[in-house]
């Protein structure tokens, strides 16, 4: 039974995000306004996902959402409100990754590997520190592309359809991008995970 209500209150807010999406291609800006409202928590971890740097999030957000607005009228509500606005967030991402790596600036994806780093116990928080360290550089070593499919699987908990959804490909390209993901992780991480 409390399936049936969580799925009835899915379907509750995609029915109000279509109505709301709606509004706003008629020119009601409120509506947009609360569209924004709705779905900035996920904006911003799928953003930060992707990232990993708060500020370049924070970016990312107000650029997805700006673009959602300027393209609003060519939403299609056959399909979810927040499909929508994550695959442009997506896009965004993964556009300013393009930038940064052609500025030669590095994407540290600090908050990939945080969480329970810092309730960890203090005599092994050096050696949790040192594992962060490892695997954000390796997480920043992927290629763009294979660092956003880990990330929305693996981090944000996504399945193949919503991160082929989010990524605007086949499930088989997001497999293939995960597949790849891993074996390079594994090549960099191979020494530190063989310690034990």
């Amino acid at each position: 039974m409390g399936t049936q209500t969580a799925s009835a209150s899915l379907e509750d807010m995609a029915s109000l995000d279509k109505e709301l999406a709606h509004k706003c291609q008629q020119g009601d800006v409120d509506a947009y306004a609360q569209l924004v409202h709705r779905h900035r928590k996920m904006v911003y971890r799928v953003a930060y996902a992707i990232l990993g740097d708060a500020e370049d999030a924070e970016d990312v957000v107000q650029e997805a959402f700006v673009r959602g607005y300027q393209a609003i009228s060519r939403y299609d509500a056959r399909y979810a409100f927040a499909d929508w606005i994550r695959r442009i967030t997506v896009n965004c991402a993964l556009t300013r990754l393009r930038k940064q790596r052609r500025l030669g600036n590095g994407t540290s994806l600090s908050a990939l590997v945080t969480g329970e780093a810092a309730d960890a116990d203090p005599a092994g928080h050096a050696a949790t520190n040192d594992l962060q360290d490892e695997v954000r550089q390796a997480l920043a070593a992927l290629p763009p592309r294979q660092r956003a499919a880990i990330t929305l699987f693996a981090l944000a908990d996504m399945d193949l359809a919503g991160v082929a959804e989010a990524m605007g490909c086949a499930v088989g390209t997001v497999k293939s991008h995960l597949h790849r993901a891993r074996q390079k992780l594994a090549e960099l991480l191979a020494d530190y995970v063989e310690e034990d």
